[in-house]
């Protein structure tokens, strides 16, 4: 039992050192830097907030793009800035050397021809409905809160019913004890 409670504490340490590393990344790369998307090694993490690309990709699937993937052809799937510069994920239903025509599975109808350099990145993987779930980690008041929980659950998995830290030596908590002594 006493390995599971270290392992579980390891845990939520490493989930909670990577969340809040990711959230100020991204804060720091889209807010600061003004880039258009944080990327690690060439990837990027979007969410998807339509229909289109149903039943492949639904609305709250997270999506990861390789943004540094040049090679497209028919039937890949694609985020490129449409007109309005929003990021749009639909699939290559025709390319001709710098032109392309692609089509959300969902939609009837394909979108305008465009250039092939504005695709962002190339689909790589869905998690399907962790949208919803990265958008609330994001939110400032629920990253302090996760980040509070996670303090005491550690704090408390690493200590005794008295507070004390469990993984000290003799010599420790006999310090520990003079030093309570010392106080009265």
């Amino acid at each position: 039992m006493k390995i599971a409670k270290k392992i579980l504490v390891k845990c939520i340490y490493i989930i909670l050192v990577l969340l809040v590393a990711f959230n100020v990344y991204q804060f720091v790369s889209i807010e600061v830097l003004k880039q258009d998307l944080a990327t690690v090694n060439g990837y990027a993490i979007l969410e998807v907030i339509s229909g289109s690309m149903e039943p492949t990709l639904g609305i709250g699937d997270i999506i990861i793009i390789d943004t540094k993937e040049e090679h497209l052809k028919e039937g890949d799937i694609v985020t490129f800035r449409d007109v309005n510069g929003a990021f749009v994920t639909h699939r290559i239903k025709e390319i001709n050397g710098s032109k392309m025509i692609t089509q959300g599975d969902a939609n009837d109808s394909p979108d305008e021809e465009m250039e092939t350099s504005v695709v962002v990145g190339k689909y790589v993987r869905r998690f399907k409905g962790l949208g919803v779930l990265l958008k609330s980690i994001q939110n400032p008041v629920v990253m302090v809160l996760i980040l509070i929980i996670g303090i005491v659950i550690c704090f408390l998995g690493s200590t005794d019913k008295n507070l004390i830290p469990k993984d000290l030596s003799d010599e420790e908590k006999e310090f520990l004890e003079y030093k309570k002594k010392e106080r009265k």
